[in-house]
């Protein structure tokens, strides 16, 4: 069977998934014989090349930036990026990164609601991640349980970044493509206020939040009436967060101000994570 070759080096083996970013592929590097996983970066508009040439060339440089910066992380907790294809104006870039094998963190808590000290540790290490990026000037956007990816001896990756460089697209407003998931995005930027650090950790709370509990609190049966949800009624208590309820509670307030800074927030997971530890003063 003939398989897609990119750049001469990478052949398309299986699709793995996709959201408003584009594709990721299961790959196999011909020049290292590995695989990897391989991100055919896509506007959520088809058609931007051609109504909008500007904005398309900036989407462009912007994914390219902050690949590059994220390449530079080296972080253990973010997805490492091998290599970057760039094919210049014919197209969008290709990102090339590690090919995480364990599933998702979605996958995971699809067979079922994870322990409040398995969710703390989890929450510290993604926490450790979005601060890496949060130091060179990239805010995620888009943290879910289906963009943390669990390596084969458990430790987590966060992944997709993508989002960061497509909010800005204007075709998304020419085209009304709903960029983001709305059961997790911080009520701040729903109402279109850019958000700082702090609008990631309003994810990160509801994600550990749906971790723990099994559920999701503010899911509706539509997209409009999950966004209604997250912007105007109250996360009800968890019931089953027992040491981690505190964090959940601090993370999950309306006023970005009020939420914890990353400091704090790193020693309330790790008393989370160990409850016979002295848990620190509340925020």
């Amino acid at each position: 069977m003939h398989r897609r070759v990119i750049d001469g080096r990478f052949e398309l083996m299986e699709r793995l998934g996709g959201g408003g970013m584009g594709l990721v592929w299961r790959a196999w590097d011909v020049a290292l014989h590995r695989e990897v996983a391989l991100k055919e970066v896509r506007p959520p508009d088809p058609s931007m090349d051609e109504h909008d040439p500007a904005g398309a060339r900036e989407l462009r440089a912007r994914v390219l930036r902050e690949a590059r910066a994220l390449a530079r992380l080296n972080h253990p907790h973010v997805a490492t990026i091998h290599h970057i294809v760039d094919p210049g104006e014919q197209g969008y870039p290709w990102i090339v990164m590690e090919l995480v094998t364990g599933g998702s963190l979605q996958d995971r808590i699809q067979r079922g609601a994870m322990s409040p000290q398995e969710v703390a540790r989890l929450g510290r290490e993604v926490l450790s991640a979005l601060r890496a990026a949060h130091a060179v000037g990239i805010q995620h956007r888009d943290v879910k349980p289906a963009n943390v990816l669990l390596r084969e001896d458990g430790r987590s990756v966060l992944t997709d970044f993508g989002i960061a460089a497509v909010r800005e697209s204007t075709s998304l407003t020419a085209t009304g493509s709903f960029i983001g998931s709305p059961e997790y995005m911080a009520p701040e930027r729903i109402n279109g206020v850019e958000g700082d650090p702090a609008s990631d950790f309003w994810s990160l709370g509801m994600m550990l939040y749906v971790a723990v509990e099994g559920r999701h609190p503010l899911r509706r049966s539509t997209t409009l009436a999950t966004l209604a949800a997250v912007l105007n009624q109250e996360v009800p208590p968890p019931e089953r967060a027992g040491a981690l309820t505190p964090v959940l509670s601090a993370l999950l307030r309306r006023d970005p101000a009020a939420r914890p800074d990353a400091d704090t927030l790193d020693r309330m997971l790790a008393a989370a994570a160990d409850p016979g530890a002295t848990p620190p003063p509340m925020p």
